[in-house]
């Protein structure tokens, strides 16, 4: 097994639409905070945080877990509900956390010991600066074979109670960053998934078709102005990571979009880059995950010089007033591809307001 060096777990919250580049750790890794910075977001007032800064988060494992030379060592699944004591630690504005969970790129409802709901992402409102607080995650896991290693993500998303209200605010700056953190799983028992009876109410996607596209000339210059580099070139795509989502055709760097009550919605997601690369694509309202029938993560492999594409249609009777949609894509084949930093990526967030 590789050894792999312990990585502090930072999360620096920018900005910047350019992939996202989280860090693997060992699953024996501290707890670290990096400062958020309050001058990226002009929503926030950072009075209540010293030195100007809205705040850092950090989180990782509760127990170690290695062997006798200090090398990782995967999670365990051995049948029934698996539990991960698990820990985070917040200051300043950071304090509201939420918490996906991924199985070989696949969303992953999970329980806490405080809330035995079945969800995709569970909130947390800390109350304490910098003190670490203990909580559990809790699944049966929804893929694996006795005998599989695969890779399982924990992802953090920054202020996910955040909603713009098209009254104060339309956008959401920096909120809904994420810090993931990937592990291995080990399975010594055949997955059984929740029973149906447990497992989240997902809203439906429909007419989900999924193809690609040749790379242009045209499609890098759009990747150029979406992502706020001088040039994006082919090249770049050999080892970098860029996604895109289009609604009715709109998109680029779109913050809100005003949507009826009735009809239905196209959403188009591109994603582009390193060839080899196996994604799974999971689009979110509200931080649930969406579905075509019982399948929320739709996987894809990227390839030289092609986009690939998902299309879906969302029936918009099923939104509410205000409504936070974002894609995040987890790369499946981490242990090839992990050392180019490129194994999670989540559109900006964007508001669906009817």
């Amino acid at each position: 097994m590789k050894k792999i060096t312990t990585v502090l777990l930072i999360l620096l919250l920018t900005v910047a639409m350019t992939a996202c580049t989280p860090q693997r750790v060992d699953s024996s890794g501290p707890l670290s905070n990096g400062p958020i910075s309050s001058q990226t977001n002009p929503f926030e007032d950072a009075s209540e945080v010293p030195d100007g800064t809205l705040g850092s988060i950090g989180h990782g494992p509760a127990r170690t877990n290695q062997d006798e030379n200090g090398n990782k060592l995967p999670f365990v699944y051995q049948g029934g509900v698996m539990r991960i004591p698990y820990e985070v630690s917040a200051s300043g504005k950071a304090k509201n956390v939420g918490f996906l969970v991924f199985v070989d790129g696949i969303a992953q409802p999970y329980q806490t010991d405080a809330d035995p709901t079945y969800r995709t992402m569970h909130v947390m409102n800390l109350e304490e600066n910098d003190k670490k607080y203990p909580f559990s995650i809790l699944f049966e896991p929804v893929t694996g074979k006795k005998g599989d290693t695969l890779s399982l993500m924990i992802v953090s998303v920054y202020a996910p109670d955040f909603i713009p209200d098209m009254v104060n605010t339309s956008s959401y700056g920096m909120y809904h960053d994420t810090l993931a953190a990937e592990y291995e799983l080990t399975f010594e028992a055949d997955a059984q998934n929740p029973s149906s009876s447990d497992l989240p109410h997902y809203l439906q996607l429909q007419n989900v078709k999924q193809s690609t596209q040749p790379v242009t000339q045209e499609y890098l210059d759009s990747l150029s102005i979406y992502s706020g580099m001088q040039d994006v070139t082919l090249e770049m795509l050999n080892k970098q990571v860029f996604a895109q989502q289009f609604f009715d055709g709109e998109g680029g760097l779109l913050s809100n979009l005003h949507v009826n009550q009735d009809g239905t919605l196209h959403i188009t997601f591109q994603i582009v880059g390193y060839p080899g690369a196996r994604y799974r694509s999971t689009f979110y309202i509200n931080h649930e995950a969406l579905a075509d029938g019982e399948t929320t993560s739709f996987e894809t492999v990227l390839t030289k010089g092609n986009v690939s594409v998902i299309e879906a249609d969302l029936a918009l009777s099923q939104l509410e007033d205000l409504n936070t949609f974002y894609v995040v894509s987890t790369l499946c084949n981490v242990q090839e591809l992990w050392e180019d930093g490129i194994f999670l990526n989540k559109t900006d967030s964007v508001l669906l307001y009817q």
